[in-house]
């Protein structure tokens, strides 16, 4: 079902319409250096004080344009530019500014400043819109703190329970809900930040892939279908500890090589069920603690950090149900205590089909080739579609690194999905959805 217009005026894409580049890539440089580290890497954790002063600059470029700023409990930043009819539903376009730890400068961060390029065009142009548009900055997208991923989307989207936050945590040991809480977020009103469905349009998502395939086929934009989702929980596992020196090898509860072997385990079963055909399973050990953590004593406590991801949501539950089983397996094996606790469990989500129509309009309006692909990481957008259309692009990254210091794109490319992005709202905020 293709977008239909709203009026025979109905304002669309221009091309005499364009985003500056040279402000779009300054903007993006100037947010990369709040956070810089070695080797180029960027870390700005969400609630950080590098996280803060990115937003702090944001809000700064905001008011600068005239944007009207709302900023919500736990942060989320949103940039009105209002339309010709200011109680029409609203067209969101953003992302996050928050980063993994010794990150990149783009992930996430080049969606806000390509929505935020996008308003500062169309306010300098004076370009006739229906509805208002608003560039948002979402918090704490990354899962790197808490192991909780795209929090303030899914706050805004209704999408957090109670029982989400019981065991989010950061190494430090804070306490993902006492932070809420300190934000006037507490289990009885999680409700309270949810935006009404009724005053979105569409939500608009800009974004780097952190995958190889665009870069392999040549193609500069891809136009995404469906977000992939993930099951993330915590495993840890209690065994006993020992002198290293004097336990026999067969008398051992070694907490470690029980995780190994877990983690192994985890590899092997994704690699079975990594077929796209089948729902492409993937699956990663990505953090590990163990106890006591010293060279002459068996590890007595050993703590994991699981993520299994795929599209669909029947093989992502498949694999999770076999890696509990052979979770259970070796502890009774190896005579050890595993406990599971869940962190968060999410259904993969299907973009609008509408918008994904309006997005490969965009391109072909300025012949620009495309592909149509799923999305094997988990962003705002597959929160914010749960209340409203939305859909996203994606541009090549370089060699598909992201989470990563080498995590790059080309200029070009920045610039080109910028000025789609802009033509997208153009359109989704003067015709019918």
């Amino acid at each position: 079902m293709r977008m239909k217009s709203q009026s025979p005026n109905a304002v669309r894409s221009r091309p005499d319409i364009t985003i500056n580049k040279r402000r779009l890539l300054r903007d993006l440089n100037a947010v990369s250096r709040i956070g810089l580290g070695d080797h180029g890497s960027v870390t700005r954790l969400v609630f950080s004080i590098k996280e803060l002063r990115s937003r702090q600059f944001l809000i700064h470029q905001m008011r600068q344009i005239g944007l009207q700023i709302n900023i919500d409990r736990i942060g989320n930043i949103f940039g009105r530019l209002e339309g010709s009819y200011p109680k029409a539903p609203a067209v969101l376009a953003g992302s996050h500014l928050d980063t993994v730890l010794q990150g990149g400068k783009y992930d996430g961060t080049m969606g806000v400043i390509a929505a935020l390029e996008a308003a500062r065009t169309l306010k300098e142009h004076n370009v006739p819109l229906r509805s208002p548009v608003e560039v948002v900055c979402f918090v704490g997208e990354e899962s790197s703190r808490f192991g909780f991923s795209t929090l303030g989307s899914s706050l805004v989207a209704g999408e957090v329970r109670a029982e989400d936050l019981t065991n989010a945590s950061d190494v430090q040991g804070a306490k993902l809900e006492d932070i809420l809480a300190g934000l006037g977020i507490h289990r009885n009103n999680l409700l309270s930040l949810r935006r009404d469905p009724s005053s979105l349009k569409a939500y608009l998502e800009l974004h780097i892939e952190q995958g190889p395939i665009l870069e392999a086929r040549r193609k500069p934009i891809g136009v995404v279908t469906s977000i992939a989702a993930p099951t993330r929980f915590k495993v840890i596992i209690i065994g006993q500890a020992d002198h290293s020196g004097t336990t026999p090898m067969d008398m051992r509860k070694d907490a470690l090589v029980a995780a190994a072997e877990l983690t192994v385990a985890v590899e092997g079963i994704c690699r079975q069920h990594s077929d796209m055909d089948k729902g492409r399973v993937v699956g990663t050990v990505g953090a590990l603690k163990i106890e006591p953590g010293v060279i002459n004593a068996v590890p007595g406590k050993a703590e994991l950090a699981v993520d299994v991801r795929s599209i669909t949501a029947s093989a992502k539950n498949r694999v999770v149900r076999l890696v509990e089983a052979k979770i259970r397996e070796i502890a009774l094996r190896r005579k050890v205590k595993i406990k599971i606790l869940p962190i968060r469990k999410e259904d993969p989500v299907p973009l609008d089909k509408r918008v994904v129509h309006l997005l490969r309009d965009c391109c072909e309006a300025r012949e620009i080739p495309y592909e149509i692909m799923p999305s094997g990481a988990g962003h705002d957008a597959m929160q914010m579609a749960k209340i409203t259309p939305a859909g996203m692009l994606f541009i090549p990254s370089r060699r598909g690194i992201s989470h990563n210091p080498l995590e790059w794109s080309a200029p070009q490319d920045i610039s080109l999905g910028a000025q789609l992005l802009l033509d997208a709202i153009v359109r989704a905020a003067n015709e019918k959805i």
